[in-house]
C-alpha cells in the first residue's frame, strides 16, 4: 500500500508563517481583478445615469420655452404646410417617374455618356486648368514648366481613356466616335463634346413628347402647390414674431443661470470682501422678466386668420386630389401615385382637426417631466442644433439599429451557423484546419478598415450592379444612395460572423459523444445524426450565439457611421423591400458623430448618454439572456 507523505507541519516556509503562500497570492490576484471589474462597471453605470438622467429636466424646460413663447402654436400650421409640400413632392416625383419611364432609353444613353466624358474630365481637369492658366498669363510655350505639363496631361489623359465606364446603351459607333471627340480635344476647349450635347438634347425632346399627354396632370400638381401660399405666408409671418418671444427668454434664462452660479460662488467664498463683490455682481446680473403675455396675445388674434386658411387650403386640395389619375403606366410612378393617393386622405383629415388644435391651444399649460420622457421614447424627430426647436426623438435611431441589425443577422445565421456545423460534422482535418483560422482571422479586421471597404468597393459595386437592366425587378434598384442599409448590414454580418461561428461550434462540441455514438448504433446516419440529434442538443448554445452575435451588431459604431448614409429619418416602409436600400442612422453612430461637438453639459450633451444608457441596456439585455442560454447549455 502507497504510503502518502504530507509536508511536516513543524516546519513550515518562511511565507507561510508569515501568513504568505503562492497560493493565496494567486488568488487574491484574480479576486482583486474580479472585483475592480465590478468596480469598473458600477463607475460606468453611475457615470451614464448622472450624466444622462439630468436630460429630462432640462428638455422638459425647451418644450416649456418652446410652448410659452409661441413656437407650438406655429408648428400646428407648420405640420400641415410640410405635410402638403411633402405631398407636392411625391406628385413631382411620380409625374417625372413616369415621363422618365417613357423615355428610359434616352435617358441612360444621356446619363452614359454624360458620365463617361465625366469620368475623362475628373482625372484631367487638374492639369488642364495649370496648363490654361499658364498659356493665359502669357508663358513661352517652349517652357520647361509648359512642357512638364503638357507631358503630365498626356498621361492622365490615356490612363482616363482606358479606364472609362462603359456605356451599354451606346452602340460601338457612338463609343468610338465619343472617345475619339475627348481624345482629340484640345486643352483649351471648353464645353461638352458633340455626342453628349446631342444625347442631351435627344433626351430633352423625348421628355417634352412624353410631357405632353399628361399636361392636364401637370397643371393639378401645380394647383396643388400654389394652393400652400397663403398658408406658407402665414407661417412666414408668424415665425418672425415667436422667434423673438424665444430669443428674449432664452437669454433671460441664461442671465439668471449666471446669477445662480455667482450666488453659489459667494456662498463658498471665505474672504467677506470677495463675498460682497460676487454679491454684487449677482444683483446687477438679475434681468428682467421678458414680456410673454403682450406678443402672445397678438398671436392669439391670429387663430381665426388660421383657422380660415387651413379650411380653405382644405377646400382647395380636397377638389384638385380628385383629379388624379387613377394609375400610371410606369411602375415606379403608380407606387408613387398610390403613395399619394393613400396620404391624401390622412392629410384632409389633419387639415379638418386643425381648427379645433388651434381653438384649443393654450401657452400657459403646464409642461410634466412625463411629456419630456415621452417625447424622448416616442418622438420621430432628432432634430439638433437648428434654429427654431430642437427636438430628441429615438424612434429613427432605433429603426435604422434594427433594420441593419436585421440584415446582419439574417445573412451571417446562415453563413457562420452552417460553417460551424459542416466544420464541426463534416469537414476533413485538413479543412478545418484551413477554414477555422480564416473565419476566426476576419475578427482581427479593424472595423474602420471594413468602413472603407464598403464605401470605396462594395457600395460602389452594388450601386452599379442596380442599373443593369436585368437587374430591374429587384425591390430598390436601381440605388440612389450607395451608402444604406443593406451595405452597412452586410459588413455588420462579415464581422458577426467569428463570433457566431466560433461559439456555434464550441456549443456542437459541448454535445456528449454518447449521444451521436447511440444514433449511430441505431443505424442513423450522418446527416440523420447531426440534424436529429447533435443541433437539437445544442439548440441554446446556438441561440446563444445567435444573441451574442446580435450584441456585437447592435454595439457596431465605426462601420455603420462610415457607410449606413447618416440620414435622420424613419424609413419609408412604403417601398417594400427597397426600404432596406435607404439612408438610415444608428444608436452608436448618432453618439459617436456627435459627442465631440456639443457644448459640456448642454441639453444635446445629457441627451447622447441617454442614447448610450438605452444602448448599454440593451446589450446587456442581449448578453444577459445569451448567458442563460449558455448554462442551460453546459447545465
Amino acid at each position: 500500500m502507497p504510503i502518502e507523505i504530507s509536508p511536516s507541519p513543524e516546519n513550515p516556509h518562511r511565507f507561510q508563517r508569515r501568513g504568505f503562500s503562492c497560493e493565496r497570492a494567486i488568488k487574491y490576484f484574480f479576486a482583486s481583478n474580479a472585483g475592480l471589474t465590478l468596480v469598473i462597471l458600477l463607475l460606468i453605470i453611475v457615470f451614464l445615469l448622472k450624466e444622462g438622467l439630468g436630460f429630462f429636466p432640462g428638455y422638459r424646460r425647451e418644450l416649456e420655452i418652446y410652448r410659452i413663447a409661441g413656437l407650438e402654436f406655429v408648428d400646428i400650421s407648420r405640420k400641415n404646410l410640410t405635410a402638403h409640400e411633402q405631398l407636392s413632392s411625391v406628385l413631382n416625383r411620380a409625374y417625372f417617374a413616369q415621363i422618365n419611364g417613357q423615355c428610359a432609353r434616352e435617358l441612360k444613353r444621356s446619363q452614359e455618356a454624360a458620365a463617361v466624358f465625366n469620368a475623362f474630365s475628373d482625372q484631367t481637369s487638374a492639369t488642364r486648368e495649370l496648363i490654361a492658366n499658364h498659356e493665359a498669363t502669357g508663358m513661352d510655350r517652349g517652357s520647361e514648366m509648359l512642357a512638364t505639363l503638357n507631358n503630365n496631361h498626356a498621361c492622365q489623359k490615356q490612363k482616363a481613356l482606358d479606364s472609362l465606364p462603359l456605356t451599354p446603351h451606346l452602340s460601338d459607333t457612338e463609343r468610338a466616335e465619343l472617345i475619339e471627340s475627348i481624345r482629340a480635344r484640345d486643352v483649351t476647349t471648353v464645353g461638352d463634346p458633340p455626342l453628349v450635347t446631342a444625347l442631351a438634347q435627344q433626351y430633352a425632346s423625348a421628355q417634352q413628347q412624353c410631357a405632353m399627354p399628361i399636361a392636364e396632370w401637370r397643371s393639378v400638381i401645380d394647383s396643388f402647390e400654389a394652393a400652400g401660399a397663403d398658408l406658407s405666408a402665414l407661417v412666414t409671418e408668424m415665425t418672425d414674431a415667436v422667434t423673438t418671444t424665444k430669443e428674449a427668454i432664452q437669454n433671460n434664462d441664461i442671465l439668471e443661470n449666471d446669477r445662480k452660479s455667482l450666488l453659489a460662488a459667494a456662498a463658498n467664498a471665505k474672504d467677506p470682501s470677495e463675498r460682497q463683490k460676487l454679491m454684487a455682481e449677482a444683483r446687477d446680473s438679475l434681468a428682467e422678466k421678458p414680456d410673454i403675455e403682450g406678443p402672445m396675445q397678438s398671436l392669439m388674434l391670429r387663430k381665426p386668420d388660421c383657422i380660415a386658411t387651413h379650411a380653405a387650403l382644405r377646400q382647395a386640395c380636397e377638389g384638385i386630389l380628385a383629379m388624379l389619375p387613377p394609375s400610371l403606366s410606369q411602375s415606379d410612378a403608380n407606387r408613387l401615385l398610390l403613395a399619394a393617393r393613400k396620404a391624401s386622405p390622412l392629410f384632409l383629415e389633419a387639415l379638418t382637426g386643425t381648427s379645433q388644435q388651434i381653438t384649443q391651444w393654450r401657452h400657459d399649460k403646464p409642461v410634466p417631466l412625463s411629456d419630456s420622457i415621452r417625447s424622448f421614447l416616442t418622438g420621430k424627430d432628432w432634430v439638433t442644433g437648428g434654429a427654431w426647436q430642437d427636438f430628441y426623438g429615438i424612434l429613427p435611431l432605433l429603426a435604422g439599429s434594427l433594420m441593419i441589425s436585421m440584415v446582419a443577422l439574417c445573412l451571417a445565421i446562415p453563413a457562420g451557423v452552417g460553417a460551424a456545423i459542416y466544420i464541426n460534422q463534416f469537414a476533413s482535418p485538413v479543412e478545418q484546419a484551413v477554414v477555422k483560422p480564416v473565419i476566426e482571422f476576419i475578427a482581427a479586421i479593424p472595423s474602420v478598415v471594413l468602413g472603407f471597404i464598403g464605401i470605396l468597393i462594395f457600395g460602389t459595386i452594388l450601386r452599379d450592379l442596380s442599373q443593369l437592366d436585368g437587374l430591374a425587378w429587384v425591390p430598390g434598384f436601381p440605388i440612389e444612395e450607395r451608402l444604406n442599409i443593406f451595405t452597412a448590414g452586410c459588413l455588420l454580418a462579415l464581422m458577426s460572423i467569428p463570433t457566431i461561428f466560433s461559439l456555434a461550434e464550441d456549443a456542437l462540441n459541448n454535445v456528449p459523444a454518447a449521444f451521436s455514438e447511440a444514433s449511430d448504433a441505431l443505424g442513423a446516419s450522418r446527416i440523420q445524426t447531426t440534424f436529429r440529434v447533435i443541433i437539437p442538443a445544442a439548440f441554446s448554445g446556438i441561440l446563444a450565439a445567435v444573441l451574442l452575435g446580435l450584441g456585437r451588431v447592435i454595439g457596431e459604431t465605426m462601420v455603420v457611421l462610415l457607410v449606413a448614409g447618416n440620414r435622420i429619418k424613419i424609413p419609408d416602409f412604403s417601398a417594400g423591400l427597397g426600404t432596406f436600400f435607404q439612408p438610415s442612422h444608428t444608436l452608436t453612430g448618432i453618439i459617436a458623430q456627435e459627442l465631440g461637438e456639443v457644448p459640456l453639459g448642454s441639453v444635446h450633451y445629457r441627451a447622447l448618454f441617454v442614447v448610450g444608457i438605452l444602448l448599454f441596456a440593451v446589450v446587456l439585455g442581449i448578453n444577459a439572456t445569451a448567458h442563460k442560454f449558455v448554462n442551460r447549455t453546459t447545465n
